[in-house]
């Protein structure tokens, strides 16, 4: 991810909501109590550090006491905010593609931010070549770009077309099949699962509050000026309350869909 502009207030409106999958992931890794202690666990895309946080409360115990939790960003604003945080996490500023560990890790997780890194194909070869024999990757990512959170993008944006296909297309995933694949490689176990949410928002138009903080971002940027993005936004909030109609109470129900993977780096 380049080192570009995010806000994590605007990313944290719904903060409940974006952590879940994450509580999810971490509930399907082997805990110190199972006997599994890692000396060292790096969260990539640590963003305001909230997720960061939620290993290190499940893995630096009583018992487990000297592992190492790194959060790594590559935002300015993201890192300012996870260093408020007052836990004893050594937080890191470096882009995804390019960062290297210091020494071999026990756990690499990721939680919806791989998809902003390209050739995925070479990226996961990469991380797992930074495991320990026996270390876990340990990756969510969305899988939403089929929803019409995702396709109306284009509809709102079609007076910009190029500009708004090449924004688009800077986020990208590949198939479930293709990640086992590249994996299998170097790792011996591999779990893969995808799960539908279905994220409760309130609020004015909260679907678009939810994307303008991630995918709308670079659409945004593309767009050749505010008179551009001011007619953008409103094509696309009209659209998006028809296809997610707040409801009588004011819930808006936003389904999501999102992959994970666990894959554990074969022994030598």
């Amino acid at each position: 991810m380049s080192n570009t502009h995010w806000d994590p207030v605007r990313y944290g409106l719904f903060g409940d909501e974006r952590r879940r999958p994450a509580i999810d992931l971490i509930s399907r890794l082997p805990k110190p109590a199972d006997g599994f202690k890692p000396r060292q666990i790096v969260d990539l895309g640590c963003g305001p550090g909230s997720i960061t946080a939620l290993l290190d409360q499940a893995y630096r115990t009583q018992d487990n006491a000297d592992t190492q939790i790194i959060g790594v960003d590559s935002s300015d604003e993201m890192l300012q905010t996870a260093r408020k945080r007052a836990e004893n996490i050594d937080w890191q500023q470096a882009d995804i593609a390019t960062w290297e560990p210091n020494s071999p890790v026990d756990i690499i997780f990721s939680n919806a931010a791989l998809h902003w890194v390209p050739e995925h194909v070479k990226l996961f070869p990469r991380l797992t070549g930074f495991l320990r024999p026996g270390g876990l990757l340990a990756i969510q990512v969305p899988n939403n770009f089929l929803a019409p959170s995702h396709q109306l993008i284009g509809e709102a944006g079609n007076e910009w077309r190029d500009a708004v296909a090449e924004a688009i297309g800077q986020i990208r995933i590949m198939r479930p099949g293709d990640y086992f694949d590249v994996l299998s490689t170097d790792c011996d176990a591999i779990d893969l699962w995808q799960t539908q949410y279905c994220h409760v928002l309130r609020g004015e138009d909260p679907v678009f509050t939810w994307t303008s903080s991630t995918v709308l971002r670079p659409v945004l940027t593309a767009l050749p000026d505010d008179a551009a993005r001011a007619t953008f936004c409103q094509k696309y909030k009209t659209r998006l309350k028809q296809v997610y109609p707040p409801r009588d109470d004011g819930i808006t129900l936003f389904p999501f869909n999102r992959l994970f993977m666990i894959a554990r780096k074969r022994n030598a």
